[in-house]
C-alpha cells in the first residue's frame, strides 16, 4: 500500500507524462520508490522508462521484482520489456521453462546490430553483466553458433562459460554440445542438464561445505564463494570429476588451508591454476 507522499508523487508523474515529459515522470516515480517499494509503482516506472527509450533500465527494474509470473500485469510488462530490448533468447527461455504457456512476441535485433554485438563482445577482455545481456538480442542460430565457439575456447572465463551453459539449459537445447573443462574436451546435452544450483551433486557439496563452517559464521561467505568458484570450473560436467561431494568439500577446505587436497589434490591444483 502506497503512502500519501507516494500518491502525490504518482500524481506528479501522471501530469508529467501527460505533458510528454517522460524524464520528469520517471524521476517522480523513482523518488516514490525510494520512500518504499510498491510493485505497481515499479510497473509504472518500467513502462515510462520504455517510453523514454531507457529499455535497459526497465529490464533491470523488472528483473528485480520477486515474482514475474503470478500477476498478469507483471507478466505483461515483462514481455513488453523483453520486446523493447529485442531479448529474443530470454523470451525463448521463458517459453521453454513454462512449457509453452508463456510465449512473448519478441524479435531479435537486426542482422547489422547482431554483427556489432558479436564484434564488440569478442574485443572485450572482461565482460560486464550488461554487456553479456546484449547477447540475448541474437537470433537463435547465431546465439548457438556463438555458444559453440565460446565453449571450445580454452581461454574463456569460467563465469562466462557457466552463464552460457546455463542459458543453453534454459533454452532446452536438445543437441549435444562440446565444452572445454580444465583442458578436457567434454560433451553435454543442455536439455538433460540441471542448472548448477539445482544439481544434486552441487547441492550435497555446498551443504557439506557449509556444515564445516557452522561454528565460524564470519568465514562462511568466503568459503561458499570458494566452493562456487571450484564447482563452477567443472560445470556442466561436474559429475565426471566429483563422485563423492562430501569428500570433495573436505578436500577443498584442506587445500585452501594447507594446500592438502587429499584424493582431489590434482583436480584442485588444476582448478586453482585458473584463478
Amino acid at each position: 500500500m502506497t503512502s500519501v507522499s507516494q500518491e502525490n508523487l504518482r500524481k506528479l508523474a501522471i501530469e508529467a507524462e501527460a505533458g510528454g515529459d517522460y524524464q520528469a515522470a520517471c524521476g517522480h516515480l523513482e523518488e516514490a520508490l525510494r520512500l518504499g517499494f510498491d510493485e505497481d509503482l515499479a510497473l509504472d516506472l518500467s513502462r515510462l522508462l520504455r517510453l523514454n527509450k531507457e529499455e535497459d533500465q526497465a529490464y533491470a527494474l523488472i528483473k528485480a521484482l520477486p515474482d514475474l509470473f503470478s500477476r498478469d500485469k507483471v507478466l505483461e510488462e515483462y514481455g513488453q520489456v523483453l520486446a523493447a530490448n529485442n531479448f529474443l533468447i530470454e523470451a525463448l527461455q521463458v517459453k521453454h521453462l513454462t512449457e509453452g504457456e508463456v510465449d512473448f512476441p519478441v524479435l531479435p535485433a537486426d542482422k547489422k546490430e547482431q554483427e556489432k554485438i558479436l564484434l564488440a563482445f569478442r574485443k572485450k577482455q572482461a565482460v560486464s553483466q550488461s554487456q553479456y545481456e546484449q547477447l540475448l538480442k541474437l537470433d537463435l542460430p547465431t546465439y548457438l553458433a556463438f555458444a559453440r565457439s565460446l565453449l571450445l575456447d580454452p581461454l574463456a572465463n569460467y563465469a562466462l562459460r557457466l552463464a552460457v551453459c546455463e542459458d543453453l539449459v534454459k533454452l532446452g537445447v536438445k543437441e549435444e554440445m562440446q565444452v572445454m573443462i580444465l583442458g578436457d574436451l567434454k560433451s553435454f546435452v543442455p536439455a538433460e542438464t540441471d542448472l548448477l544450483k539445482q544439481d544434486p551433486v552441487y547441492r550435497e557439496f555446498i551443504t557439506s561445505l557449509a556444515s564445516r563452517y557452522q561454528n565460524r559464521p564470519s568465514e562462511l561467505p568466503l568459503i561458499l564463494a570458494e566452493g562456487n568458484f571450484a564447482f563452477g570450473q567443472l560445470y556442466p560436467c561436474q559429475g565426471d570429476y566429483v563422485t563423492n561431494p562430501d569428500a570433495f568439500a573436505r578436500n577443498l577446505t584442506g587445500f585452501l588451508r594447507q594446500k592438502r587436497g587429499g584424493e582431489s589434490q590434482d583436480l584442485l591444483e588444476k582448478i586453482y591454476q585458473k584463478k
